[in-house]
């Protein structure tokens, strides 16, 4: 007989499962099957690797060293399988699979993948849900992921993920064009506690109670009137006064609204960019921040309000 990785991996399997039986329906293989290899295998060693009882199998001393060797010799093969599909994916200049929540920085990443890997297509698809997007990169649908962490609630990162701060936003407050505050550019967020809020659904990022604990730390209590998921929606019922809304500094157009920055700026977003260590954007991650940091500022200087807050200071809390 010789020595071949099928039968490493019955071994451990045995080891791992406790049981011949177990072990053959995860190999998918009958019991006799196993039996019969494992005589075999224990013939080529020169002794017994496990002691059979009623209950189960137990490893032998030669069983368990081999059992040790036989997991690392195994997850070294792993590793290299690992590596050298990521090569021959670069070679075949396989999609490159992007995720994000829809926000300008999502299409930023998607030019700059473009840039720094140009013999990959690049396939995109926007989510809100921070748990999904992590669950796709864990998975291998996404190789990498704009997502956004608020204070207090960071993300958790699994393994074979890496992550990396690309910038803080502040978020603004809209309010009517008619609205009282609205001949300021900026208010203090105590200055909103009578408000009526329009906020989205709260969802598994965190944003609505970081929200409503910097109001709480303000003196107030937020009062949500109307929970919109919808952008324009939000916009509209806030510029006929029935409430004040969140905004982000880059976006769509708001008519009928005036934006307040907030003294201090207590509350932010982070964007963060995640991706799987094993893909072909891993080792360009660098020159993707780079260029991704270019282009949000030319997207901040195509947004008066935002341009005027970044000058006058706000540039040196955004970037990281």
């Amino acid at each position: 007989m010789r020595l071949e990785i099928r039968h490493l991996e019955l071994v451990v399997a045995i080891a791992e499962s406790g049981s011949l039986r177990r072990a053959a329906a995860r190999l998918h293989l009958s019991q006799p099957a196993v039996t019969t290899q494992l005589k075999r295998i224990e013939t080529f060693f020169g002794g017994a690797l496990f002691v059979r009882s009623a209950s189960g199998v137990f490893l032998t001393h030669t069983g368990a060293e081999l059992v040790r060797e036989a997991q690392s010799l195994l997850h070294q093969l792993r590793a290299l399988q690992r590596k050298a599909q990521v090569n021959a994916q670069k070679e075949s200049g396989a999609p490159v699979k992007v995720g994000g929540i829809p926000a300008q920085q999502f299409s930023l990443l998607v030019n700059a993948l473009t840039v720094v890997l140009p013999r990959h297509a690049v396939t995109s698809r926007t989510i809100r849900e921070t748990g999904t997007l992590a669950a796709l990169l864990s998975s291998g649908e996404l190789d990498i992921a704009v997502m956004r962490q608020f204070p207090g609630f960071p993300l958790a990162t699994k393994a074979g993920l890496e992550q990396r701060l690309l910038l803080r936003e502040p978020i603004f407050i809209g309010v009517s064009a008619q609205h009282p505050l609205a001949v300021n550019n900026e208010a203090e967020l105590a200055d909103l506690a009578d408000e009526n809020w329009v906020m989205p659904d709260a969802d598994d990022s965190g944003m609505n109670t970081y929200i409503a604990r910097a109001c709480a730390s303000a003196g107030f209590d937020q009062h949500i009137a109307h929970l919109i998921n919808e952008a324009h929606v939000a916009f509209a019922l806030t510029a006929a006064r029935r409430g004040i809304c969140l905004l982000y500094p880059i976006g769509t157009v708001r008519d009928g609204l005036a934006t307040l920055s907030l003294a201090g700026t207590p509350l932010h977003r982070e964007l963060v960019l995640v991706w799987r260590t094993d893909s072909p954007v891993a080792p360009v991650v660098p020159e993707l921040c780079s260029i991704i940091a270019d282009g949000y500022g030319g997207l901040v200087e195509k947004a008066p309000f935002y341009r005027h807050w970044w000058h006058s200071g706000g540039s040196t809390f955004a970037l990281p």
